[in-house]
This record gives C-alpha cells, sequence and structure tokens, in this order.
C-alpha cells in the first residue's frame, strides 16, 4: 500500500517540479499530494519511534504558518506550556493541525490552539472551522501516541486530545521555521495551498 503512495507521491513531485520551472500554476498537483499525503498517513503504521516535545513543535509549526499565510494577525492564537514529550511521527503531528488551520481559513474563522501540560499528560485543544480530515488525522495521533480525542459533532470543529507523556525518553530538536518556509513542499505549504505566500 506504502509503495503505490510512493509512486503516486514521485509522479506528482515531478509533475509540480515541471509546473513550477516552467512558471505553471500548482494548484491542481497541490491539491492531488495533500490527498496522497493524508491517504499515506492514515495508513496502518508501526508504534512511533521518535518522541517529540508536542509544544515545541507546535510552537514552530504555528510560527512558520504566521509568516506564510496571508491574513491579518489574530486568525491564529496560540498558548503552549511546560515540555511534553510524546511518541509520535512529526508528518502526522504537522498534517493533523495543519488540516485543523487550513479549516478555520476555508470558513474564515479564527483558529485557536492549547497545550495544558499536567501531571503525566498533556491537554491539547483545537479549534477551527471546517473540520474536513481534521478528526481523522487527529484521532490517529491520538491512538497512535496512547490518548483519547474528542470531537464537537458539529462545524466548527472543536477537539480535545489527551495525551500520556512519555517522560523518559528523549526528545528529537523541532525543525527550524526557515526549513519549512524555504521548502515550497513542506507540509504547511502543502496544506495551506491558496492561504500562502510564495516562498
Amino acid at each position: 500500500m506504502r509503495q503505490s503512495f510512493f509512486s503516486d507521491r514521485s509522479f506528482l513531485a515531478e509533475k509540480a517540479a515541471h509546473r513550477q520551472l516552467t512558471g505553471q500554476e500548482l494548484g491542481s498537483v497541490t491539491s492531488r499530494l495533500r490527498l496522497v499525503t493524508t491517504a499515506e498517513l492514515l495508513c496502518p503504521a508501526p508504534p512511533p519511534r521518535t518522541t517529540l516535545d508536542l509544544c515545541s513543535e507546535l510552537e514552530v509549526l504555528c510560527a512558520s504558518v504566521q509568516e506564510m499565510v496571508r491574513r491579518r494577525p489574530g486568525w491564529l492564537y496560540t498558548a503552549f506550556s511546560g515540555t511534553a514529550p510524546l511518541p509520535m511521527r512529526r508528518r502526522l503531528l504537522h498534517a493533523a493541525v495543519l488540516c485543523v488551520l487550513r479549516g478555520a481559513l476555508m470558513m474564515e474563522r479564527p483558529a485557536v490552539l492549547l497545550g495544558e501540560v499536567h501531571q503525566g499528560s498533556v491537554l491539547l485543544q483545537l479549534r477551527g472551522g471546517h473540520p474536513g480530515d481534521a478528526p481523522t488525522l487527529l484521532r490517529r495521533l491520538a491512538r497512535e501516541s496512547g490518548g483519547l480525542a474528542v470531537f464537537s459533532n458539529t462545524a466548527p470543529l472543536s477537539a480535545v486530545l489527551r495525551l500520556p507523556l512519555a517522560t523518559n525518553r528523549l526528545c528529537c530538536d523541532p525543525p527550524l521555521i526557515q526549513e519549512l518556509l524555504s521548502d515550497r513542499f513542506s507540509l504547511p505549504y502543502l496544506y495551506l495551498t491558496g492561504f500562502c505566500a510564495e516562498p
């Protein structure tokens, strides 16, 4: 299954590179790449081998998104407290959160991300607009991290994840903001197509 996604991704990446070199629009190719990426992330996967600090990861992701997205200040509110080591896949975390932000941008609603570290767990609250693929990705993220996800049953999206901390494991460093900004096919550009300025 993953091999099939890999060949699809290679084909679309080549097509996107050709379009970029020839000055063509990337919209339809980027949308298809986003669908392939989401489907790939939802495939069964072995337990995550990496441990990420949820708060640091989301601070970097949201800081890069704030620089990419053409919106007035105030459209995205974030607050993260403490260190939250969690076993999870970085691409899955980023894609899930970016789907929340995409839904908020589509419905022109403010997006809210709050991370509160408690004894033994972190509580992640997300609010946005149109749910889209966000609930499916957030459920997968919670399941892989050994936690629980709860959602409102109407739009706008409101989700709460309680995730157990992995305090005995070392965290990987988060990516650099500049890495996400300079890569035209990084997940923020991929998931927020149509809302971003060109890198």
